[in-house]
């Protein structure tokens, strides 16, 4: 009887664990690939980490946020990955302006010589 005890204790922690482990994966991986790179800056000055959480918690699950680098000003470039796609860019670009917690959101490009 003490055995049979265990066995399910045992099934019961690994079907937890199974769980835990398929609820965790939830954000894109460091190599998923970047849609758009975008400069935000936020309201109040913040590290990288607050401007990715600030950045996921407006997008959600529809993109993936990952963090540039630092820019002038207390601005930030990040990258919007999978599982967004191309042609929704504009539209979360829209999302990060209307979170309020950014004072400034702009899609990245390269500048022309005129």
């Amino acid at each position: 009887m003490p055995h049979r005890a265990f066995f399910v204790a045992l099934l019961a922690a690994s079907a937890l664990s199974l769980v835990g482990a398929c609820a965790a994966v939830t954000e894109p991986s460091d190599t998923a690939p970047v849609v758009a790179t975008v400069i935000v800056k936020p309201r109040n000055a913040s590290n990288s980490d607050t401007v990715v959480r600030a950045a996921r918690e407006a997008l959600g699950r529809t993109a993936g946020v990952r963090y540039a680098r630092p820019l002038a000003g207390d601005a930030h470039l990040l990258y919007l990955t999978a599982p967004a796609a191309r042609d929704e860019v504009p539209a979360l670009v829209e999302r990060l302006r209307a979170s309020n917690a950014f004072e400034y959101v702009e899609r990245d490009s390269m500048m022309k010589i005129q």
